[in-house]
C-alpha cells in the first residue's frame, strides 16, 4: 500500500480493542490508508463519501468504498488495495472511439452505454450514504467480517450518519474506533517523519528571512508575507504540495493585522507548516530593539521551563509527567498561580496541527519511540509579551531529537 498504516501494529490494538477491522470514513483517515485523496464527496465532511476498511487479519487486504468519480485513480494509486465504487452527483462521461464518423452526441452516448447501467440509474444531488454503505456491506461479506465488531471513527462520523449506517449494517455491532486509530497514528512511519521534518525546515526558512528582512514600520500582514516567501522559496522544486497557517502575535498586546511594528514591540511567530498534508508546528519570539528586564525574564523563564521540561520527554515517562514537571518549573520560577491545559501535542495529518496524544495533566500515555511530538512553553502574558517557545521532537530509544535547528533565544529585529 502506498497509505502510512503500520499493519502489524494495528493488529495489535484492534486485537487489545476487541474489534475485527476499523471502518474509517474521515478524509485524513483516509488518505492515511490508502495514500490517496478521498476525492470531492469528502469536501462535505459527512461519512459516506469514501470509506477504508483496515482488517484486523493481515492477510485480508485494505478495502475502500470510493466515489466512481475517482475510484480509477484509487486503484492506479493503491493496486492493493480491494476498491468498490459508489454513484456520486459527477458525471463523467467516456467517448466510444470505434465509429469516428459518428456525432459527438452518439459517441458519448454509446460510452455511457457500455458502461452497462442499469434502465433506472440517476445520479443523487451529492453522494447517497445508502448506496455507499451498500458497497461497504458487499465489501465486508467478501472478507468474512459481515457479522464483525467493527470500530468506526466516531470522533468524526455525525449522530444522524452513524444511526444510519448501523441500521444499513444490522449484524455488525459499531463501536468507536478512534482510540484505535490515535494510538495507531502516534506512532510515525519514516515517511510521516521525513514529511514532519521539511515542514520544520521550510518553516525555519521562512522565519530567517522574517528576521533578516523585517525592520519596525512594517505591517503585521507584511511580516507573515516574508515568512510565506520564504517558506515558497526553499520549497521549490518539492513535489509535495505546502501551505503555511500562521499564528502572529505582534506588541504587547494582540494587535490587528493593520498595526505596524515599533520599537519594543514582541513579536510571537506560532507557525504551522504543512508537507504532503502533513502538519508540523514550532514557534519563536522576537522583539523590535532592545527587550525591556520584564520581556527578557518573560523569555529566561520559558527557556528553563523548556530545559526542565525537555529533560523529561523520554520512553517510560508518561506525558502527565511532563505536564506536571514544567508546570512545577513555572512554579519555581515565581509562576505558582500560572496554569496551562497542555504543553505540546502529537503532530501528523488532521483538520488542525494538534492532534492526540497532548503532554496534559491527566494524561497518563506513555512517551514511546517513534512519536512525534511538539513540546511549547506559551507565556502570553497581557501589556507585556506573548511569547510561545515550540520545538518539534521525534522520540527515540534514547530521549527527544529536535527536527528544529534554530537557537530558543529571544532575537532581536533591527
Amino acid at each position: 500500500m502506498t497509505g502510512f498504516v503500520d499493519r502489524q501494529r494495528a493488529t495489535e490494538l484492534m486485537q487489545r480493542a476487541g474489534i475485527s477491522a476499523l471502518v474509517l470514513s474521515a478524509p485524513e483517515a483516509f488518505h492515511y490508508a490508502t495514500g490517496a485523496w478521498i476525492g470531492p464527496a469528502g469536501l462535505f465532511r459527512r461519512a459516506g463519501g469514501g470509506f477504508v476498511v483496515i482488517p484486523a487479519r493481515q492477510d485480508l487486504p485494505i478495502g475502500v468504498v470510493a466515489a466512481d468519480f475517482n475510484a480509477a485513480q484509487l486503484r492506479a494509486a493503491a493496486p492493493e488495495a480491494v476498491v468498490r465504487s459508489h454513484a456520486i452527483w459527477i458525471e463523467s462521461a467516456p467517448v466510444e472511439a470505434s465509429s469516428p464518423g459518428k456525432p459527438l452526441p452518439e459517441r458519448i452516448e454509446a460510452g455511457l452505454a457500455a458502461l452497462g447501467r442499469a434502465p433506472d440509474f440517476s445520479r443523487p444531488a451529492t453522494f447517497d450514504l445508502a448506496g455507499s454503505v451498500r458497497q461497504l456491506r458487499a465489501m465486508l461479506a467478501d472478507f468474512g467480517l459481515e457479522r464483525a465488531t467493527l470500530g468506526a471513527d466516531l470522533d468524526f462520523i455525525p449522530a444522524a450518519d452513524f444511526a444510519a449506517i448501523q441500521a444499513l449494517l444490522p449484524d455488525c455491532r459499531l463501536i468507536d474506533g478512534s482510540p484505535v486509530l490515535d494510538r495507531l497514528r502516534a506512532i510515525k512511519s519514516p515517511r510521516e517523519i521525513d514529511l514532519l521534518r521539511q515542514g520544520i525546515l521550510l518553516s525555519e526558512a521562512g522565519l530567517e528571512r522574517l528576521q533578516v528582512d523585517a525592520m519596525a514600520g512594517m505591517r503585521q500582514a507584511d511580516l507573515v508575507a516574508l515568512y510565506r516567501m520564504g517558506v515558497a522559496d526553499a520549497a521549490a522544486g518539492l513535489s509535495h504540495p505546502v501551505v503555511t497557517a500562521e499564528y502572529v502575535t505582534l506588541g504587547a498586546r494582540a494587535k490587528g493585522a493593520d498595526d505596524k511594528a515599533t520599537a519594543g514591540d514582541p513579536l510571537k511567530c506560532d507557525m504551522v507548516c504543512t508537507v504532503g498534508f502533513y502538519a508540523s508546528d514550532m514557534s519563536r519570539n522576537f522583539i523590535f530593539g532592545q527587550p525591556s528586564a520584564d520581556q527578557a525574564e518573560l523569555h529566561a523563564i520559558a527557556e528553563r521551563a523548556f530545559e526542565d521540561g525537555l529533560a523529561e520527554l523520554v520512553p517510560g515517562n508518561t506525558l502527565g509527567h511532563v505536564h506536571r514537571v514544567t508546570t512545577e518549573s513555572l512554579a519555581r520560577q515565581g509562576l505558582r498561580s500560572y496554569r496551562r491545559g497542555h504543553f505540546g501535542h502529537g503532530v501528523g495529518q488532521s483538520v488542525f496541527s494538534e492532534q492526540w496524544p497532548f503532554i496534559a495533566a491527566g494524561s497518563d500515555v506513555g512517551i514511546e519511540a517513534g512519536m512525534v511530538l511538539a513540546f511549547e512553553i506559551p507565556l502570553y502574558i497581557d501589556g507585556l509579551a506573548s511569547f510561545n517557545l515550540e520545538d518539534q521532537f521525534l522520540i527515540t530509544a534514547d530521549g527527544p531529537v529536535a527536527m528544529n535547528r534554530l537557537p530558543r533565544r529571544l532575537e532581536i529585529i533591527g
